[in-house]
């Protein structure tokens, strides 16, 4: 009998392994969470564990840590080792492991990529050929240039801080690339410059702290570390977690009484603003030159440094040019020239490429969430059916122009000559347009979940923020009276960065379950704050940013456990998830600088100043429209949404190439590994059987009625129906046998009706009361061989 993956790992791996030098210390286990999938309201893990591979190392000395340099992945004794080794897949594999080695082996024979050259090779005999522990020490070192043995290489092997000791493969593998760019510099003659992008929510600022921790114990931090970013929340995050590292040498920069408040620290936090680079019209000596001299620290991390345009940290990094300078960014590694990429995006992407150069690291939305460490995604596209329209000066004169605020009458020079979507709600206000969205919302919050829930609405202007906080508390409000139930407080609010603003909000959003529900926002969310259960985002906001886009979406990416909150709805009723799109490769964020009524994306940072009014025009018609509910995937190295009915033909499409007609998936379906062996192919493809089937609607199915329906064109049997015709027209077979043998295989139907086909392959269908009563195993015996006579009974409950 051969051996599954897990055997095969422990009888024929191991050993080898073991042979070869590669003990415990040197062979890491490199395992991640189950995926998650876009199941229910709250999404869900997939059942059993998550990828189980191992991380091949090297060792130096007497470091506390190995050095991370192959991955090998495990297979099936029955596997071929090459299956799955294309160059694409081996290159991705070493870039996301940032190994230079990735094989794979079924126990007996192995095959390889090797990054550097980028030729496979294989297969060859494990046991006889496979590279020992001191080769790969060698093979690393020619291959990368680096003598691990020198003093200055000890930063590869330094361990992490006892704060974080767990942290996951890729933060391990962000600081490693981050440390091979440094010694490769240095080599060189270069300044170190380092960028590393990394998808909102894969925890960015444990990197850092993690990061600083290796860099001190290897002492490599003679002068005092900055760790720079450019918003309040952003910097606390930052201090919690170097302070968790480094106690009370980590402290926020701030002016106490003319002098600098972490003056003797040797982790220095502080935003722009505290360092005086936020006016680039001020010409008077900055805090950052009063207090700190030039070179003044080893280390510089400009956290989020996608935010903020050169201008903004330039002087603090070309007064320190001798310090380690490391970005990071949740920007994709390039922005090519697209209809989607604006001005702005192209400007911050140029600047963080031509300073730090390319990303050395990289770890994307979906590759978190293949390794269940984010939240999946579900979109629901949503449009007003007035959003199509464009208003002439004509059409908004006759509507009896109003001034949103003040309530006085337009006068026609403050008309502009025409309206489209992209001024509503900034330019154009209409009531009715904003009460048929809010209440569109409303139902769709209360289809997938239930109201109550944790939203973000993201809005054009305050102006538009306050007027759907307002439509959401009333729609609560009649929905509580209508249920006879008292309602919460606090359940929609605006949250924006002004004075009265919300933001005292933000942790009852955050940490309780009894109120502050619905946060209206222009863009104070779209960075800096986690709220991990945070159920969806929504899009009530036109834009144009995909940086922008990528930062606010990553707001729902985050996964709450204690909640069991594993996906994210994003409703898009502007269109913005076109913004997913064949030119982005990994999720993105910017800064938006203030453009006044109407800038760049639609949308104002506040109100005042000598802003043209905000026109209110009412009576207007307006309805909401499906335009569709995708899935969040990737597709050939990009980031897209793909549409119900593509899932679900692409999908089909691999299971008719497994069985080119409804006969042979039947046969297919009723042997129990040649079935699962298709539903492993499609979870490895990213294709989810589970989340088809509730996109469809089919959850008292079984797979295998969903499957012959849309892909054979069979009728589809509820579980009950199939179980109960089974019992029904098999009553002359059922006679003819033993009674024992009869109560057991109606048994099979009884719990197909229960449990479909999986309730037939588990051990615990023998300790079923009728079952285990009528002899089990024992009593089907009597009719024949055990393993032919299930076989039989499935043939015919499929076959019904």
């Amino acid at each position: 009998m051969s051996y599954n993956e897990q055997e095969t790992r422990y009888y024929l791996i191991d050993p080898v392994l073991r042979e070869k030098g590669y003990d415990d210390h040197s062979k890491l286990k490199l395992e991640t969470p189950a995926p998650v999938e876009a199941i229910g309201h709250k999404g869900r893990r997939r059942a059993g564990g998550g990828r189980t591979d191992y991380l091949l190392c090297v060792q130096a000395g007497d470091m506390p840590k190995p050095l991370p340099v192959g991955v090998l992945e495990a297979k099936k004794q029955s596997e071929d080792p090459l299956k799955g080794m294309q160059q694409a897949k081996g290159y991705s594999e070493c870039s996301r492991f940032n190994v230079q080695y990735v094989f794979a082996t079924n126990g007996h024979l192995y095959g390889e990529y090797h990054k550097i050259s980028g030729l496979q090779a294989g297969p060859h005999s494990l046991k006889d050929h496979f590279p020992s522990h001191d080769d790969l020490t060698r093979r690393y070192a020619n291959d990368t240039g680096i003598d691990i043995g020198k003093p200055e290489s000890a930063l590869l092997f330094m361990a992490d801080s006892p704060a974080y000791p767990k942290a996951r493969y890729y933060q391990d593998a962000a600081i490693r690339a981050c440390f091979e760019k440094i010694l490769r510099c240095e080599q060189n003659g270069q300044p170190s410059r380092v960028l590393l992008s990394l998808a909102t929510g894969a925890g960015k600022t444990v990197i850092a702290a993690n990061l600083l921790w290796r860099l001190h114990q290897a002492q490599r931090l003679p002068k005092p570390a900055l760790f720079l970013c450019d918003r309040d929340e952003l910097r606390e995050q930052g201090y919690n977690k170097l302070k968790a590292v480094f106690g009370d040498n980590a402290r926020i920069v701030t002016n106490s009484k003319g002098e600098n408040s972490a003056k003797n620290a040797r982790i220095h936090i502080a935003t722009y603003q505290t360092l005086g680079l936020d006016d680039e019209d001020n010409d008077t000596t900055s805090f950052l030159s009063e207090h700190y001299p030039p070179d003044a620290f080893s280390m510089i991390i400009i956290d989020e440094c996608h935010r903020s345009a050169w201008g903004r940290w330039s002087e603090v990094l070309l007064r320190n040019p001798n310090a380690v300078q490391i970005g990071l960014t949740a920007t994709p590694r390039q922005l090519r020239e697209s209809k989607t990429q604006n001005k702005d995006d192209a400007l911050i992407t140029a600047n963080n490429l031509k300073y730090f150069g390319e990303p050395v690291y990289e770890y994307n939305l979906i590759q978190a969430q293949e390794d269940g460490y984010l939240a999946a995604c579900e979109i629901v596209k949503r449009k007003a059916s007035i959003d199509g329209k464009t208003f002439t000066s004509d059409e908004v004169l006759k509507a009896n122009p109003i001034d949103a605020k003040t309530g006085r009458e337009i006068r026609q020079e403050e008309i502009k000559d025409q309206y489209t979507s992209r001024h509503f709600d900034s330019q154009l206000l209409m009531p009715e347009r904003i009460a048929a969205m809010c209440e569109d919302l409303f139902k769709q919050l209360c289809l997938h979940g239930g109201p109550e829930q944790k939203a973000i609405i993201f809005c054009t202007r305050e102006i538009h923020a306050d007027r759907v906080a307002m439509q959401m508390n009333n729609l609560y409000s009649q929905w509580c009276k209508q249920q006879g139930r008292t309602a919460k407080e606090h359940y929609a609010f605006k949250c924006m960065g002004t004075a009265n603003g919300g933001r005292e909000m933000i942790e009852p959003m955050r940490g309780s379950g009894e109120r502050a529900f619905i946060a209206c926002t222009v863009d104070l969310l779209a960075t800096g704050v986690d709220i991990e259960r945070l159920n969806a985002v929504v899009f009530f906001r036109y834009l144009e940013s995909s940086i922008l886009f990528y930062q606010m979406l990553g707001r729902g990416t985050r996964i709450d456990e204690v909640t069991q909150k594993y996906k994210f709805w994003l409703y898009d009723y502007t269109g913005v998830t076109d913004l997913f799109g064949t030119d982005f490769i990994t999720a993105h964020s910017s800064g938006r600088k203030k453009t006044g009524g109407g800038g760049e994306d639609g949308g104002d940072g506040g109100e005042g100043g000598d802003e043209p009014p905000v026109i209110q025009i009412d009576g207007q018609t307006v309805s909401v429209n499906s335009e569709g509910r995708f899935i969040l995937t990737r597709r050939e190295g990009r980031d897209v949404k793909i549409p119900i009915e593509e899932y679900r033909r692409e999908m089909l499409q691999q299971v008719l190439r497994e069985a080119g007609n409804l006969q042979d998936f039947r046969q297919l379906w009723i042997e129990n590994k040649k079935r699962r062996d298709l539903i492993d192919h499609l979870l490895g493809e990213n294709y989810s059987p589970e989340v088809l089937r509730e996109l469809e609607e089919m959850q008292d199915f079984d797979y295998y009625d969903m499957f012959a329906h849309h892909g054979y064109r069979a009728q589809a049997l509820k579980r009950q129906e199939r179980g109960q015709g089974y019992l029904d027209r098999n009553l002359p077979w059922f006679e003819d046998m033993p009674s024992d043998t009869a109560v057991v295989l109606k048994g099979f139907g009884h719990q197909f009706g229960l449990g479909g086909t999986e309730a037939l392959e588990s051990d615990s269908l023998w300790q079923v009361p009728e079952i285990s009563r009528a002899g089990g195993l024992a009593a089907l015996k009597k009719w024949g061989q055990p393993g032919a006579v299930i076989l039989e009974a499935k043939g015919r409950l499929f076959g019904i």
